[in-house]
């Protein structure tokens, strides 16, 4: 019945847990599902055990290479890459996950360096936005409007203008 009480889940323990080998289990049971730079998990570890205890797993899983900053920052920056974010958007991506601006500047480079042809990853998504969801605001002659939206998003204005010259020629 509706109005009949659901049983509720026991409830978080007060004090958190000091055991290690407890709090190496979860980190490990979290690594399973996805990848996370040390920070992100020291933090989600500190929820239910110590500090010390926290701090002793994440840095044994970094000392095993389980756990690698400088690889988690390089695989998330394709990723954005390849998810038409700009350099921006991505640099403040992977600063809220905690990592260093030498790692995040590495990742950014590797994953936004120009390609074998010479093509600028960041100009490339911008060209895909303006062809794609942008197109009808563009045919409907608003630039600015499309202009504001790129600039939102982080693009760099020599990008953005030159996204929209291109596709201004393009039009018949």
């Amino acid at each position: 019945m509706p109005w009949q009480h659901r049983a509720r889940r026991a409830a978080q323990p007060a004090e958190p847990s000091a055991d290690p080998a407890e709090c190496r289990a979860r980190a490990l049971a979290l690594l399973t599902g996805r990848d996370y730079a040390s920070a992100e998990l020291y933090e989600k570890l500190c929820v239910r055990f110590t500090l010390e205890a926290a701090a002793q797993a994440v840095a044994g899983l970094v000392e095993a290479g389980l756990l690698d900053d400088a690889r988690y920052a390089e695989a998330k920056a394709r990723a954005m890459q390849r998810a038409r974010k700009s350099r921006l958007a991505a640099a403040l991506a992977l600063r809220g996950k905690g990592l260093t601006d030498e790692e995040i500047d590495a990742a950014l480079d590797a994953a936004y360096a120009p390609d074998e042809t010479g093509a600028d990853p960041e100009l490339d998504a911008a060209r895909a936005l303006v062809a794609g969801p942008y197109r009808a605001k563009l045919a409907a002659g608003r630039r600015d409007l499309v202009a504001a939206a790129l600039a939102r998003r982080g693009f760099p204005h020599r990008v953005i203008r030159q996204a929209l010259d291109e596709a201004a020629e393009g039009e018949p």
